[in-house]
């Protein structure tokens, strides 16, 4: 099983990418989608990416099929963009593995080619790929991404809504501002936990995994991330165990990811309903502890 953090020194956790990932504080207010870009030409990757990076997503770049391979054993992106026809290996053949793995069937892929028939071009589609012909204009390129993201955010935020309406009213200006800020909270707080959680099992530290995960996964429940919830709660049990060689945080990581972004959203479309603008005081103090229900 993959091991996703360095062993400690001196007794100090690191994440196995600190020094590479954002300062949470300085992070936009729509959090950013990673895209693993996947091109043999050495201009048109570098296009890509820097196109990608300039509209604020977090960008890996390779030359390679089997090169993407090794990258998604070691970190789920939000979406893949390649290349159709590489040398060393297709998009096609890269999809098909993807799909045929339960863990990886919903990844968002969208297919580049100057030079696709009608069939290869169905074919990628057959498989959930979005399709752009090259040339493309940059903004087709950040559509097709931010459409393939939203797809899976979408879902998570639907179901964070549903638990929304369970937990209060809706309709209450000052619940709703309650309510956008616990899910901010979880917006900012999140991935902050699954860094932390990501480090402790590169330490081999199997206390505060479990409790990291029993922490983050509490939260995620009482907001409705409930496919997070119920990855975070089988890291929980391997943990207890003390089994950490057998975790694999690709899946949370990026459940993580996705919740964040729906959970922002759906912030968002709080404060912008009608009445969202009454004071904030009108709000009850911020003392709800997010993990209350996970025991």
């Amino acid at each position: 099983m993959l091991n996703l953090g360095r062993r400690c020194a001196d007794g100090v956790r690191e994440s196995p990418t600190a020094g590479q990932r954002r300062d949470r504080s300085a992070e936009p207010e729509v959090p950013v989608v990673s895209v693993l870009v996947v091109e043999d030409d050495d201009v048109t990757r570098e296009l890509i990416s820097s196109r990608l990076e300039l509209a604020g997503h977090e960008v890996l770049a390779v030359a390679s099929a089997p090169d993407a391979r090794e990258r998604l054993d070691e970190e789920l992106p939000d979406v893949v963009v390649s290349d159709m026809f590489m040398p060393g290996g297709s998009a096609l053949g890269l999809v098909a593995d993807l799909r045929a793995a339960a863990e990886t069937a919903a990844l968002p892929v969208v297919l580049l080619s100057g030079r696709a028939l009608p069939a290869d071009a169905q074919a990628g589609r057959a498989l959930g790929c979005s399709y752009l012909s090259k040339p493309f204009a940059p903004r087709a390129l950040l559509k097709a991404v931010d459409d393939a993201a939203g797809a899976l955010s979408a879902a998570v935020a639907e179901t964070l809504r549903e638990r929304l309406a369970e937990m209060g009213d809706l309709d209450d200006p000052a619940e709703r501002i309650l309510f956008s800020r616990l899910l901010r909270s979880f917006a900012t707080q999140a991935p902050v936990t699954a860094d932390e959680l990501t480090a402790a099992v590169g330490c081999g530290d199997a206390e505060a995994a479990q409790a990291l995960a029993h922490r983050l996964a509490g939260s995620a429940a009482n907001l409705g991330a409930v496919h997070l919830a119920e990855l975070l709660r089988e890291v929980e049990a391997v943990a207890e165990r003390g089994d950490l060689h057998r975790i694999d945080l690709r899946w949370a990581r990026h459940a993580t990811a996705v919740a964040r972004r729906a959970a922002t959203a759906v912030a968002q479309e709080l404060d912008e309903r009608p009445g969202a603008g009454e004071p904030a005081a009108q709000a009850e103090p911020l003392a709800v502890v997010l993990d209350v229900s996970a025991h």
